[in-house]
């Protein structure tokens, strides 16, 4: 059996905290750079000791400051290295900028929803389950600890489970005939998949008590 844990990264600082940005670099790029927040790294350290996570054999991470920063202590604690894959990463979210409405609930309904410049949920998918098959190609029978973000994470998750109809603008999601998640995605948030061969037979939400939920996008 190989064990997956799909973990969203911690919570990342926030943008009302920059006063100024003067740079030619594009808004992915400028994504990509930002860092966790002090209550971020806090609840990374936390995460890497929680005992769920221990034993991992391999970690891979999206491109992104925010999962390595993540990830950066588990790494340390378990003596391992990582494996940075950019096929990890989050949606492209494109224009309309970050001043307007974006319906975000509407790229879950339609698959092939994306803005000007951006990805669908269909196009995240496609990247992110290209990667994590060569993952699990590779490391049969491992621990994997997979850190990435919470559309990409959710989005991937679809290939598996039904999207039930939004409660309170939380996303609602069913596996196998019983609620997987229906709530704000934590930051961070882990899912554990066990998968025999190639074919995932179970996926569960695991809750640390001591990670409350604290948004963070």
């Amino acid at each position: 059996m190989t064990t997956v844990y799909l973990i969203r990264h911690s919570v990342r600082m926030k943008n009302n905290l920059i006063e100024s940005y003067n740079t030619h670099q594009d808004k992915t790029i400028q994504n990509e750079k930002v860092i966790l927040s002090v209550l971020g790294e806090r609840r990374a350290e936390i995460l890497a000791n929680e005992e769920e996570l221990q034993n991992i054999d391999v970690v891979y991470t999206s491109s992104s400051v925010r999962t390595l920063e993540t990830a950066k202590y588990l790494i340390e604690k378990q003596n391992l290295k990582v494996n940075i894959d950019e096929r990890l990463n989050e949606r492209v979210a494109g224009i309309p900028n970050e001043n307007e409405v974006v319906d975000w609930k509407k790229q879950y309904e339609d698959p092939t929803y994306k803005t000007t410049n951006g990805e669908s949920q269909l196009d995240v998918r496609k990247r992110f389950e290209e990667s994590f098959n060569e993952i699990i190609k590779n490391n049969k029978d491992k621990r994997i600890a997979i850190f990435s973000h919470g559309y990409a994470i959710t989005f991937f998750l679809l290939k598996y489970c039904k999207l039930l109809p939004f409660k309170d603008d939380k996303l609602n999601y069913e596996y196998n005939g019983k609620i997987l998640f229906n709530k704000t995605i934590n930051a961070p948030e882990v899912f554990k998949m066990i998968i025999d061969g190639d074919n995932v037979i179970d996926i569960e939400l695991i809750e640390f008590a001591d990670l409350p939920f604290e948004f963070g996008v």
